[in-house]
């Protein structure tokens, strides 16, 4: 037979092949959806922890620069942080800083407050900062000595 009337070597799938390419995309879908949600809190360290580290270095920059002591200041209660003259930056929900500083650093002297001061020379009151995210954590470490700024790797 010739033309349109011959079934031999049609094109297409069967109802069994498209169903099993289904299940596998449905299975595939599923594990991205759950390694995507689990690396929220690891994505959420890294903004913050990226964002108080430019903060941080911006500060100590401007003690340099102005010849004038420079601080970061820490408001747990109202859950953000404040460079001199700078509006203030909120730490994200979900977010938790563990904060630890020199207590002669914040003038202000509260329980819910801290800060760490950059001195025209470079140096600095120091402090220790872990963000922590539900599994995911990160630390900043600000040295007295020579006021560097960096994140420590776990």
């Amino acid at each position: 037979m010739t033309g349109a009337g011959r079934n031999e070597g049609q094109a297409g799938f069967t109802l069994v092949e498209m169903l099993v390419v289904l299940a596998i995309l449905a299975i595939v879908s599923g594990a991205s959806g759950l390694a995507i949600a689990r690396g929220g809190d690891a994505r959420l360290v890294a903004s913050t922890v990226d964002r108080l580290l430019a903060d941080l270095q911006r500060t100590r920059i401007d003690a340099m620069r102005s010849g004038r002591p420079r601080s970061l200041a820490f408001d747990t209660a109202a859950r953000h942080w404040r460079r001199d003259a700078a509006e203030p930056v909120s730490i994200p929900a979900g977010v938790a800083l563990d904060l630890t500083t020199a207590r002669e650093a914040d003038g202000r002297g509260g329980e819910t407050s801290a800060a760490i001061a950059f001195l025209p020379g470079g140096r600095s009151t120091g402090g220790r900062i872990e963000i922590v995210a539900g599994a995911a954590q990160g630390t900043i470490v600000v040295d007295w000595l020579t006021g560097a700024v960096r994140e420590v790797q776990p």
